[in-house]
C-alpha cells in the first residue's frame, strides 16, 4: 500500500481546488497533491494530464464531481481510466472499493462533537482508510489525542486554516498535512 506520508515530509500542504484558474495555480505551486473539490467527469483527463506533467497527485472528491456514480463501479471506471491517483469522500463504502481498485482513499470526517469521535474511530477500524480528513482543521489534534494511537492512520487537516502559524501548530500536534484552498499557502515548506 502507499504511504502517503512520504508524499508530505517536505511540503505538507495539499491544495483544496476548484476551478481551471485554481488547478493551474495549484499544479505550479510546492505542493504535492491536489484534493479536486468541484468539476465534472469530462474535464478529469485533462486535468490529470497536467497534474502528471507537473509531477501532482490528484484526489477527487467523488461526492462532489458530476457525472461518477458514488458507487463502487464509479470507483473502478477512475481507476481503470487512470483518472485519479485516489478519492476523497465521506462514504465510508467508496473506501473499501478505492482500496481494492488499488487507489489512494482519504475518509473526510467532520468532527462536530464526541460522536463524530466515536464515529471516526469506527470508520478507521473497519474501513483502513489511507489517511483520515478532519474538518474543520482545527479540531484534528483533538481527534489525534482521543483516538488509539494503533487506529490512527495519517492525519490531514482541513478547513479554517488561514495562517502559516497554525499549520506549524497542526503539524506539531501530529497531523501529518494540511488541504486547503487557500493558494497564498499552498507554497508552505517545513
Amino acid at each position: 500500500m502507499k504511504n502517503l506520508k512520504e508524499y508530505f515530509k517536505a511540503y505538507p500542504v495539499i491544495a483544496g481546488v476548484r476551478g481551471n484558474e485554481s488547478i493551474k495555480e495549484a499544479v505550479k505551486s510546492n505542493v504535492l497533491a491536489l484534493f479536486l473539490l468541484n468539476g465534472n467527469i469530462m474535464q478529469l483527463d485533462e486535468i490529470m494530464r497536467l497534474a502528471k506533467k507537473h509531477n501532482k497527485l490528484i484526489f477527487l472528491h467523488i461526492d462532489l464531481i458530476k457525472g461518477i456514480g458514488r458507487d463502487r463501479a464509479g470507483v473502478k471506471y477512475l481507476a481503470e481510466k487512470k483518472l485519479c491517483d485516489g478519492i476523497v469522500t465521506t462514504k465510508s463504502y467508496l473506501i473499501k472499493a478505492a482500496k481494492k481498485e488499488n487507489l489512494m482513499a482519504v475518509q473526510r470526517l467532520f468532527l462536530l462533537d464526541s460522536c463524530a469521535v466515536k464515529t471516526g474511530k469506527h470508520l478507521l477500524e473497519n474501513y483502513r482508510p489511507d489517511a483520515v480528513e478532519i474538518l474543520p482543521g482545527i479540531a484534528a489534534p483533538y481527534f489525534i489525542k482521543n483516538v488509539e494511537q494503533d487506529k490512527i492512520c495519517p492525519v490531514i487537516a482541513g478547513g479554517l486554516i488561514r495562517e502559516k502559524e497554525e499549520i506549524d501548530h497542526l503539524l506539531e500536534e501530529g497531523v501529518m498535512s494540511v488541504s486547503t484552498s487557500n493558494h497564498k499557502l499552498w507554497n508552505y515548506k517545513k
